[in-house]
C-alpha cells in the first residue's frame, strides 16, 4: 500500500472550506430550527459522522498520548456548541450570510492568531498586516450591517 504524505496546509485549506460550508448551512437552517436544538443536532451529527470515520480506522488510530488532550477537546466541544448556537442566533435574527460569515470566520482567525502569538509563535510584518486586515474588514462589515 502507498504511504502518501499530505501537507498540513492542505488539511487547513479543507478545514477552511468546511468552515465556509458550515457557515452557509447555519444561515440556511436558522429560520427553521430552535437555536439550541440546532446546536445540539450539529454536534450529534458530528458525533455520528465522526464515529463512522473512527470505526473504519480503529486499527490505525492512537486515541491520545496525554490526558491534557482530553481537557482541550472538551473545551473545544463547549466552544463548538457556542459557535453553533450563537451563529444560529445571529442568522435567525436576520444577519446576512455576507456579513455574518466573514465576521464569524474572520473573528475566529483573529482569535487563533492572537492566541498563537501568546503561545510564543513568531511574529512578523506579514502576520501583523494580516491581523489588521481581518480586524478592519470585520469592522467595516459590522458598520455596514447596521
Amino acid at each position: 500500500m502507498y504511504n502518501i504524505t499530505v501537507s498540513p496546509v492542505a488539511f487547513a485549506i479543507l478545514a477552511a472550506f468546511s468552515f465556509g460550508l458550515w457557515t452557509v448551512f447555519h444561515k440556511l437552517a436558522s429560520p427553521y430550527v430552535n437555536q439550541i436544538l440546532g446546536a445540539i443536532l450539529v454536534s450529534f451529527t458530528a458525533v455520528l459522522f465522526g464515529a463512522l470515520v473512527f470505526f473504519t480506522q480503529t486499527k490505525d488510530v492512537k486515541l491520545f498520548t496525554d490526558p491534557r488532550g482530553i481537557v482541550f477537546i472538551i473545551l473545544a466541544g463547549i466552544s463548538a456548541f457556542f459557535i453553533d448556537y450563537l451563529a444560529l442566533q445571529a442568522y435567525s435574527k436576520g444577519l446576512s450570510l455576507t456579513i455574518g460569515g466573514p465576521i464569524i470566520i474572520g473573528g475566529s482567525m483573529a482569535v487563533a492568531v492572537a492566541v498563537g502569538f501568546m503561545m510564543g509563535e513568531p511574529l512578523n510584518f506579514a502576520k501583523i498586516a494580516g491581523i489588521l486586515f481581518i480586524i478592519v474588514g470585520g469592522m467595516i462589515l459590522a458598520i455596514y450591517a447596521s
